[in-house]
């Protein structure tokens, strides 16, 4: 796994400030500071330790609060600074005094490594967001209470980034690592998608996605290709209506809440690539008819392929023939929700379901907009002032700052 550090605050934004309006702001990750992190190192630490290395980091006062960014489906650390200082969410938030830390799952164009595994090997791609809640999201937040020393951590997913979010504070409940975690703020939140309105998603939801790809002999789904990016780009910059299709067609696009001048580099970025097996999670997801269930990965109940050799199966893996349920309301941890009224992946009936789930005690902040897309909250043109405006006032007020 790389995460990201943003290093600096106002401080040098104010100093370069005459030559960013001059010059228009490109490529982000270079400008952070990384570090790989492995899933297996946080689960030594932990089992380890007892929970006690996180609780010797917390001993230590941070000079900043920390703030962890998770990004979506198909995304990467990039998707949170692609409209640049004074406007991306991560550049407000170190402006403001907090450490941001911005994490990548496993898959994505920065987290392809592995200490034994190779790209084309399938195991390597053996993973869902199963695998990213239990295992990835708490590397990282070890990693960064670690690191800082701090003693919590707040948490922002946008989109999968929020499945993730939930996923772990519900199975983690009362555990060491989660009470750490000050609040989770979850922009445009997903966790059920039986009303999802997304034509690409719909169609692999009809298909057998693991079962079809595995046939053909893909394991991975979408990868980010830098010369297939570039082109994408170029593409964008001689045709926007493309870009605008293809962004409409999967996640929803309000053209006038999104810079078609930056279109191209959108495009240049994303999607970032993850595993068949995780869109199949997803697309088992869209066909439970209306059910307020998140459940994990749903590997089915034949134990033997149609060669007689040994399968995965929800009795091997599970202990039982049904994959486990989530419990959402087992969730102990402050929640700060925003949503959109014309988000595709979100659809308000499906967060209405999660809405009668979710502990209504815990949720501090509900705000919605009636007119806000699902990719409005990470590149919409008035997301610093309608969405982080706010968010920062929530941080602001939980820090006493």
């Amino acid at each position: 796994l790389r995460m990201f550090r943003i290093p600096h605050g106002k401080t040098q934004f104010q100093q370069r400030q005459r030559q960013q309006q001059q010059h228009r702001w490109q490529a982000p990750a270079r400008h952070l500071l990384s570090w790989p992190w492995s899933s297996k190192q946080s689960s030594r630490l932990l089992a380890g330790s007892g929970g006690k290395g996180v609780e010797a980091a917390a001993a230590g006062a941070a000079a900043r609060p920390v703030v962890h960014l998770q990004h979506g489906l198909l995304g990467s650390a990039t998707d949170w600074v692609l409209n640049g200082p004074g406007f991306s969410l991560p550049f407000l938030l170190a402006d403001a005094g907090y450490d941001v830390w911005l994490g990548n799952v496993r898959g994505n164009i920065f987290s392809r490594n592995h200490t034994t595994l190779g790209l084309l090997d399938p195991r390597f791609w053996a993973f869902s967001w199963d695998e990213m809640a239990a295992r990835d999201l708490p590397a990282m937040l070890t990693q960064e209470l670690l690191l800082s020393g701090a003693g919590e951590v707040a948490y922002v997913g946008h989109s999968q980034g929020t499945t993730l979010g939930l996923a772990f504070l519900a199975s983690q409940a009362g555990s060491a690592l989660a009470e750490h975690i000050k609040v989770a703020i979850l922009l445009a939140p997903v966790t059920f998608v039986t009303h999802v309105d997304s034509v690409p998603l719909l169609a692999l939801a009809q298909l057998n996605t693991d079962q079809v790809f595995t046939l053909l002999g893909f394991h991975e789904f979408m990868p980010s290709v830098e010369v297939l990016s570039k082109l994408e780009g170029q593409l964008c910059m001689l045709q926007p209506a493309l870009c605008v299709n293809i962004l409409a067609a999967i996640c929803g696009y309000n053209p006038s809440n999104l810079d078609p001048r930056r279109l191209p580099t959108y495009v240049n970025y994303t999607p970032s690539g993850t595993s068949v097996q995780n869109m199949a999670h997803w697309s088992q997801a869209i066909r439970q008819p209306g059910e307020a269930v998140m459940r994990h990965y749903d590997y089915g109940t034949s134990c033997r392929t149609v060669l007689d050799t040994p399968w995965p199966c929800n009795q091997a893996v599970y202990g039982q023939l049904v994959p486990p349920m989530y419990n959402l309301s087992a969730i102990n941890n402050q929640l700060v929700l925003f949503t959109g009224g014309k988000d595709r992946l979100a659809d308000p009936r499906d967060l209405e379901l999660m809405l009668r789930v979710l502990p209504s005690r815990h949720i501090l902040l509900h705000q919605h907009f009636p007119d806000y897309e699902h990719l409005d909250f990470i590149w919409g043109i008035n997301a610093a002032q309608r969405v982080y405006a706010r968010l920062l006032g929530v941080l602001g007020a939980l820090h006493g700052s």
